[in-house]
């Protein structure tokens, strides 16, 4: 989650209580910069008519856009991008604001309306985009003995990056075939380390760094049905045991070496689908092509039991506007009408740049296993 005002004018608590409108009514507005392809500042830009901002930490490109724009001829498509701010002024004459993005643009076909105005309804994305498309057109190799990290930055020296630095090394060649996206070879080399795979904040910096566990992060946010409450509109909740295994085994061989096998059992009694509550082994045997050494290996494992835990619950809601998320967060959420009372990450949302228009949002709960 992005900080409750990036400028550090106002505390955590100010910003929000003019969210959950302490103050009175909300007022949140949004602007739209233009920036060059190097992600520098180029100018504010009005002809933006509507748009909505997605973030989904599930997807192989996190976070799109779509942009109702009127066709001017004063923007490349090619080459510019587009920041969304989002806006909430503070009952002291103040503003707090929120970057949303940095996107590339597509070029869809010009429609001319009834009146004369040339629009485009243009699909935009973040910038792994650009890592998605730039393929390597030879084989590909990192020797053995490098450090992970010294390799990720190389690969992704274009950029700006925060990568969070390992100390592993490669315990052995690896090698990639023509026609791989270097967007591939980035999250082959994290997750070999058992790093998040790659994603880029609201500013339009990569952000690399270790997988965490939602069961031990902090909550960031709380979403309750309280008399202060953000939530609008109907709740649904849905749960799905019946295929999740317990229990996950992953074997990386190499040919000139023996085999390496990590696992991990979901035994917690307090899991619905462990090995103790459900009385039998669902067991998933994976191979993994990537993995530094055993004690990745095994963290890799509980981190595959972790995820598939995670599908147990998922909830689904909508809230005004609360233009601080960021890419995968973690939110207390307290529903007493469902029951419901606990930790949940936050796998996708949805924030239309409209005012007044409502915020979806995906949420799967957390559950230590």
């Amino acid at each position: 989650m992005q900080s409750f005002d990036p400028a550090n004018v106002y505390t955590r608590a100010q910003v929000i209580d003019a969210l959950v409108g302490k103050y009175g009514t909300r007022v949140v507005s949004y602007r739209f910069d233009r920036l060059n392809e190097l992600n520098a500042y180029v100018e504010p830009v009005d002809f933006v008519t509507a748009a909505t901002v997605t973030n989904n930490a599930l997807a192989d490109i996190k976070r799109t856009a779509r942009f109702s724009v009127l066709d001017r001829g004063n923007i490349n498509y090619l080459k510019d991008r587009i920041q969304p701010w989002a806006i909430l002024d503070m009952p002291d004459g103040g503003r707090v604001e929120w970057p949303l993005g940095v996107f590339l643009l597509a070029t869809p076909e010009r429609t001319l309306d009834e009146v004369g105005i040339v629009r485009r309804e243009v699909e935009a994305y973040d910038q792994l985009l650009v890592l998605r498309d730039d393929m390597i057109d030879a084989r590909f190799s990192i020797a053995s003995g490098v450090v992970y990290t010294v390799a990720i930055a190389s690969l992704v020296a274009a950029f700006s990056f925060a990568i969070t630095p390992s100390v592993l090394t490669l315990p052995a060649v690896m090698e990639w075939e023509p026609g791989t996206s270097k967007l591939r070879i980035l999250n082959d080399l994290l997750a070999a380390i058992n790093y998040e795979s790659a994603w880029f904040d609201e500013v339009g910096r990569l952000v690399c760094r270790p997988y965490q566990s939602p069961a031990l992060r902090s909550p960031e946010y709380d979403y309750a049905s309280s008399q202060a409450s953000v939530i609008t509109g109907k709740v649904s909740q849905r749960l799905d045991l019946f295929a999740v295994p317990n229990k996950w085994v992953l074997i990386k061989s190499e040919a000139d070496q023996a085999a390496i096998v990590g696992s991990f059992t979901n035994s917690s009694a307090s899991s619905p689908t462990s090995t103790v509550s459900r009385g039998r082994t669902i067991t998933r045997v994976l191979e993994e092509q990537d993995a530094a050494d055993l004690t990745t290996l095994n963290a890799k494992a509980a981190r595959l039991g972790f995820e598939a835990s995670q599908v147990f619950e998922n909830l689904s809601f909508t809230t005004v506007a609360m233009p601080m998320h960021s890419n995968a967060d973690v939110v207390n959420l307290a529903l007493a009408e469902l029951a419901v009372s606990g930790k949940y990450s936050e796998h996708t949302w949805e924030l239309p740049l409209v005012p007044g228009a409502r915020m979806s949002h995906t949420v799967r709960r957390v559950v230590s296993v």
